[in-house]
C-alpha cells in the first residue's frame, strides 16, 4: 500500500506501517541504482517527517548520489505522472525542488496555471456564453510577476487542450470541453509586461492554440505568433485563420530565418478547410524533418512539392488535399529521405494524382484516407501509382487506405477482386496491410494462399467491407491455412465463406495441425462472414486458445 492510502486511513504513523515500510526498504529483491536511489530518497522524506526506521538511524540525511542532476531526474521519473507527488517531493529539500519543479512545469496545455500561480487576490473568474474566463481584479507586484517568470522559465512544451500532435480531427469519439481560458485582456497585460520570447525562453515546443483561442478578434493574431517564434523553437503549430494572406505567406517564408531549429512543423487554414501556398523558404529550415499541411490545392501540387522538396531532411509528411486533379507532365520529383506519407481530404483519384508526381526511395508507412466510392479502375490505378512511386520494394512496411466516407450508399457495388491487389506482393517487407471501406472485396482463395510466401512477416492484415455491402469469396479453410503459416501475424479480419466443410492442415505424419506454429495471433475478426456448423469454427476457435496457453 502507498505512503497516500496509508495517510487516508489515518495510520501514517501506525507500526504496522512503518513495519510495511521497513520489509520494503531493506527487501533485496531489487538492487538497480533507481531502486536504492527511490529508498534513499524515501528514507530522508520520512526522517524530515518524524517518522523513523529501525534500520535508518545511523543513516546521513542526504546521500551524496543526490548531487548528481542526471540521477535526481532519473529518480523523478517515477512520480512525474502525478503534480500532486511532484510537489511534495519540491517541499521535501531544496535540492530536490529545482528538478521536481522543471519536470512539474514543462509541459502546459495553457497559460492558466502560470497565471494562477500569482496570488488568488490577483485573478478572478467570470462566466460568459463560451465558458469561465480568467480575469486580473488587479495589477500584480513586482515581485508577484517575478514569481509568474521564474515559472513560466521552466516551461518547455504549450501544447494545447488536445496536446501537440499532427492529427487534423480528434480521435474518433471523443470530445473536446473547453475549461478555463485566460481573457484578451490578461494577455495583452502579460505580454505588455514580458516578450513571449523573454518570458518562455526554454521553450521548443509551442502549440499556438494554447495560447491565442479568440476568434471574434483576430487583429493581434499575426504579431503575437511572430513574438513566440525563436530559434530554440522545435516544434510549431498554428492555424492562420484571421491573418491576412499576405502577411501569412510572409510568416511562412521567414520562418527560415526566425525558427532554423524547426524540426516540426504543423499548418492549417480554417481547420484544414481551406488551400495554402507552400514557399520554397522550407528548404531553409535545415533540420526539419516534419511538415503537416492542412490543405493543398491539387491542381498546385508540382510546384508544391518542388517547394516540399528543397527540405532535403524530410522524413515525414502529412497534406490534406483540395481541389480537382489535373494531369501533369515531366519527370516525378524526388523525396529522397521521406519515411512516411499522409495524404487525406478529397478522392481516391487526387492522391494517386499526387503520387504519380512523386518517387519515394525510402518511404516505409502510407496513410490514404479520402472520400467518396472509388471504382475497381481506380484503386488499380492507385496501387499502380504506388508501385512506381515506392522503388525501393524492400523499405514499404505499411499500407493503410480507408474510405472515410460518413454515409456509402450500400446499394452501390464496387466488386474488388485480388488481381487489383496482387501488385503489393512486390514490396516483400509489408508488416501491415489495411484496405478499410474501400469496396466489396471479391478476394479468391489463391490470393490468401500466396500471402505468407509473399509477405513472411506480415503482422496485420484487414481487408474489411466496413460498411459497405460482405461479398463471401474466400473461404474459412483459405483463412486457416494463411493465419497458420504467418508465424507474426498478430491481428486478421476479414469476412469469409464458411458454409462447407474445413479442410485441416496436416502435419507430414498426417496428424491434425491447426495451430503448432502459430503463437502471435490475438486479434480476429470474422464479422459479417457467412457460417455454418459444418465448418466446425468453434472447434478451431478452441484449439486456437489452446495453443495459445
Amino acid at each position: 500500500m502507498s505512503y497516500d492510502s496509508y495517510c487516508s486511513q489515518g495510520s501514517c504513523r501506525s507500526s504496522q506501517w512503518r513495519h510495511d515500510l521497513h520489509k520494503w526498504t531493506c527487501s533485496s529483491e531489487t538492487k538497480t541504482p533507481e531502486d536504492l536511489c527511490i529508498r534513499r530518497f524515501m528514507w530522508d522524506w520520512l526522517y524530515r517527517r518524524g517518522i523513523v526506521l529501525e534500520h535508518q538511524q545511523q543513516l546521513p540525511i542526504m546521500h551524496r548520489i543526490f548531487e548528481f542532476d542526471d540521477i535526481i531526474y532519473a529518480v523523478l521519473q517515477h512520480v512525474k505522472s502525478s503534480g500532486t507527488d511532484l510537489v511534495n517531493v519540491a517541499m521535501t529539500c531544496s535540492r530536490l525542488a529545482d528538478s521536481a519543479l522543471n519536470i512539474l512545469w514543462s509541459e502546459q496545455s495553457s497559460l492558466v496555471p502560470l497565471i494562477a500561480c500569482l496570488p488568488q487576490d490577483t485573478w478572478e473568474v467570470r462566466e460568459n456564453g463560451l465558458g469561465a474566463i480568467l480575469h486580473f481584479s488587479r495589477d500584480p507586484t513586482p515581485i508577484e510577476w517575478e514569481r509568474l517568470r521564474v515559472n513560466a522559465s521552466r516551461v518547455r512544451r504549450l501544447v494545447g487542450p488536445n496536446g501537440f500532435t499532427d492529427a487534423l480531427k480528434l480521435p474518433r469519439g471523443e470530445i473536446f470541453i473547453s475549461g478555463l481560458d485566460v481573457s484578451h485582456d490578461v494577455l495583452q497585460r502579460l505580454f505588455f509586461w514580458s516578450r513571449p520570447a523573454t518570458l518562455f525562453p526554454n521553450l521548443c515546443e509551442l502549440n499556438f492554440d494554447a495560447v491565442f483561442y479568440f476568434p471574434e478578434d483576430d487583429s493581434s493574431k499575426s504579431w503575437l505568433l511572430r513574438q513566440f517564434i525563436s530559434p530554440g523553437l522545435q516544434a510549431l503549430r498554428f492555424d492562420v485563420t484571421g491573418i491576412p494572406p499576405h502577411e501569412s505567406e510572409q510568416l511562412l517564408a521567414t520562418l527560415h530565418a526566425e525558427a532554423h531549429g524547426l524540426r516540426q512543423l504543423i499548418v492549417s487554414a480554417d481547420g484544414g478547410n481551406m488551400a495554402l501556398t507552400v514557399p520554397p523558404s522550407f528548404g531553409k529550415l535545415p533540420k526539419l524533418i516534419g511538415l503537416a499541411i492542412f490543405g493543398i490545392d491539387v491542381c498546385l501540387t508540382r510546384q508544391t512539392i518542388a517547394n516540399i522538396q528543397q527540405a532535403r531532411c524530410l522524413q515525414s509528411l502529412k497534406l490534406k488535399l483540395f481541389g480537382t486533379s489535373c494531369d501533369a507532365g515531366g519527370i516525378p520529383l524526388k523525396l529522397p529521405s521521406l519515411k512516411t506519407l499522409h495524404l487525406s481530404g478529397g478522392s481516391l483519384p487526387q492522391c494517386t494524382h499526387f503520387l504519380r508526381q512523386v518517387t519515394t526511395p525510402q518511404l516505409s508507412h502510407i496513410d490514404i484516407r479520402y472520400s467518396g466510392a472509388a471504382s475497381p479502375a481506380e484503386m488499380t490505378a492507385f496501387i499502380e501509382s504506388l508501385s512506381t512511386s515506392c522503388q525501393t520494394v524492400g523499405c514499404l512496411e505499411r499500407v493503410h487506405v480507408v474510405d472515410e466516407s460518413e454515409m456509402p450508399d450500400s446499394r452501390v457495388i464496387i466488386p474488388l477482386s485480388s488481381e487489383i491487389f496482387r501488385p503489393l506482393f512486390k514490396f516483400n517487407r509489408l508488416l501491415s496491410v489495411k484496405f478499410i471501406g474501400v469496396g466489396n472485396f471479391n478476394l479468391d482463395d489463391g490470393l490468401l494462399y500466396d500471402v505468407p510466401v509473399a509477405w513472411p512477416s506480415i503482422r496485420e492484415l484487414k481487408l474489411t467491407s466496413w460498411k459497405r455491402r460482405a461479398i463471401y469469396s474466400v473461404t474459412f479453410t483459405a483463412m486457416m491455412s494463411l493465419a497458420s503459416r504467418c508465424r507474426s501475424l498478430q491481428t486478421l479480419h476479414l469476412t469469409v465463406d464458411a458454409t462447407q466443410s474445413t479442410t485441416i492442415p496436416r502435419a507430414p505424419d498426417g496428424t491434425e495441425e491447426l495451430w503448432p506454429t502459430q503463437t502471435a495471433l490475438h486479434d480476429l475478426h470474422l464479422g459479417y462472414s457467412k457460417v455454418s456448423e459444418v465448418a466446425r469454427i468453434p472447434y478451431f476457435l478452441a484449439e486456437y486458445q489452446r495453443y495459445q496457453h
